[in-house]
């Protein structure tokens, strides 16, 4: 039932996506910067003439899918840290259930105006719920109480049984970030990587290259200062400078603690 539902949603991100004129049009500036296309691998095959025209007969959805998806993408009050008003980008991303997982992963990470990269992330239905920390021995009836109250906090069931995690993004997520970010390459991306996608030369026999069967989606909010905020995605994974940033922000974490 999950996967169906994310499917729908999906879908509906892709109508969406295509009904906004010039959404996935880089801007003028962009174009004029933009190395050729032949240039950057990961986008060096599309057809993007196919690729517009196919969105464009594309149904436009109400409301907004990628909205309400991203809806759950919460930083919680609770939390140690959150972006700042000077964040260089800040990018909300969401790997719902789907391609034979049940996992929610749901993630917020920002860059920093000193140039580090910051993260919460919470992956709910990864694995077992945690139990409950263990109650300290010899407390009266108020005093357990007070400490199920005080463990509950403001915090969810979710956020309870599969605890959010926060601090500075891994060096090696931090390299790979910058390096998706600054990539030039960038600027060909367009807002939504299908589920099905046109070639302009045959591949193994095809013109048309189509997601794993077992492939998870991931959505996106990206604000970035100077651009206009824009909704993001990919039904699969594909090697686009975009992808990696949302798909990192999908997996964030922080460098292992020293033992």
């Amino acid at each position: 039932m999950a996967t169906r539902t994310a499917a729908l949603a999906l879908a509906l991100l892709q109508g969406a996506a295509a009904g906004r004129a010039g959404a996935q049009a880089p801007t003028p500036e962009a174009q004029s910067q933009r190395p050729p296309q032949a240039q950057c691998e990961a986008v060096r095959d599309v057809d993007f003439r196919t690729l517009e025209r196919e969105r464009a007969r594309l149904p436009t959805a109400a409301g907004s899918p990628v909205a309400d998806m991203l809806d759950v993408v919460r930083i919680p009050a609770w939390a140690a840290r959150r972006p700042p008003e000077d964040a260089s980008v800040v990018i909300r991303a969401r790997m719902p259930p789907g391609g034979g997982y049940s996992s929610d992963h749901r993630s917020v990470v920002w860059r920093e105006a000193d140039g580090s990269w910051w993260f919460w992330r919470h992956s709910v239905n990864e694995g077992p719920p945690a139990p409950p920390p263990p109650l300290p021995q010899g407390l009266s009836r108020q005093e357990i109480d007070a400490w199920y109250a005080n463990w509950n906090d403001s915090r969810t069931a979710d956020e309870r049984y599969w605890p959010p995690h926060e601090g500075r993004l891994s060096a090696q997520k931090t390299a790979q970030m910058e390096a998706a970010w600054s990539d030039p390459c960038r600027a060909w991306d367009p807002d939504w990587w299908p589920h099905d996608l046109p070639l302009n030369r045959r591949i193994d026999g095809s013109r048309r290259r189509l997601c794993p069967q077992d492939s998870s989606a991931i959505i996106a909010d990206m604000a970035e200062a100077g651009r206009p905020r824009r909704s993001v995605g990919g039904a699969c994974i594909n090697g686009t400078p975009t992808y990696r940033m949302i798909q990192n922000a999908a997996y964030a974490a922080a460098d292992p603690a020293p033992r």
